[in-house]
């Protein structure tokens, strides 16, 4: 998925929004593996993100977890294909999910995200934090927990995380590029 092609949710285009937010997407790119394909943004884990992301999970907004998240896509994409097999309007071809995950995970932790991100592009958008499982647990939970990999499901809480990660420029001057 090419970061200068994505399609955000409707607020965030029609209140130039979009503009920003590709642009501090777009600053700070990695591969998300050595032999991987796909390129994302890597964000900064800032007090106003972990605010962001701790008020969508009090509105129920966050999923946890490689399977649960896998299967609650896997679900919706068969949603998807019903709605578009009756001829209904263009469905899921904006960013209506935002997937993060730590800087901590393996080789197969990354495969498994790329063909995540690949198999629901492009609704669904990926960004690798600077952060480490424990400490994003840390973050969302307050408890100690390891939390590697999260995902955003409503339009308005990824519009909001997206603002949040404008709002701060989320773009600091890191000093290499590896995990």
């Amino acid at each position: 998925m090419n970061l200068s092609d994505i399609r955000f949710p409707r607020q965030l285009e029609a209140d130039g929004t979009a503009e920003a937010i590709r642009k501090v997407l777009m600053a700070r790119t990695v591969k998300l593996w050595s032999g991987g394909d796909l390129d994302v943004a890597r964000i900064a884990m800032d007090e106003p993100l972990q605010k962001a992301l701790r008020m969508a999970r009090l509105k129920g907004r966050i999923q946890y977890g490689f399977e649960t998240i896998f299967n609650r896509l896997a679900d919706e994409s068969k949603g998807i294909a019903n709605v578009r097999g009756r001829g209904g309007a263009p469905y899921g071809d904006r960013v209506s999910r935002l997937l993060l995950f730590s800087n901590d995970g393996a080789e197969r932790f990354y495969r498994h995200i790329e063909s995540l991100l690949q198999a629901h592009a492009p609704r669904l958008l990926g960004c690798l934090l600077d952060i480490d499982g424990i400490a994003l647990g840390s973050a969302l939970t307050g408890k100690e927990t390891r939390i590697k990999l999260l995902m955003a499901e409503h339009k308005d809480a990824v519009s909001e995380i997206l603002r949040t990660m404008v709002a701060g420029q989320n773009m600091p001057s890191f000093g290499d590029v590896s995990r």
